[in-house]
């Protein structure tokens, strides 16, 4: 997966006053949101993924992997 960002907000590309900085700031949380939403999902998948190897080997892990998965949201 790739995350590309063309532009910033409006008024982000240059803060002069609170009102920008604010905006900075709501974008910056924004970005810090999306990409912790980004992580558990790749995260899950993962867990997912390596249960599905473990199952017929490892029954039991493979179940705690995906009990683990459940708890990444």
């Amino acid at each position: 997966m790739t995350t590309s960002i063309t532009s910033l907000p409006i008024g982000a590309s240059h803060v002069t006053d609170r009102t920008g900085r604010g905006r900075l700031t709501r974008f910056g949380a924004w970005i810090l949101q999306a990409l912790e939403a980004s992580g558990q999902a790749r995260a899950r998948r993962h867990l997912l993924d390596f249960a599905e190897q473990c199952e017929s080997t490892q029954p039991e892990l493979a179940k705690e992997l995906r009990a683990a998965s459940r708890m990444t949201h």
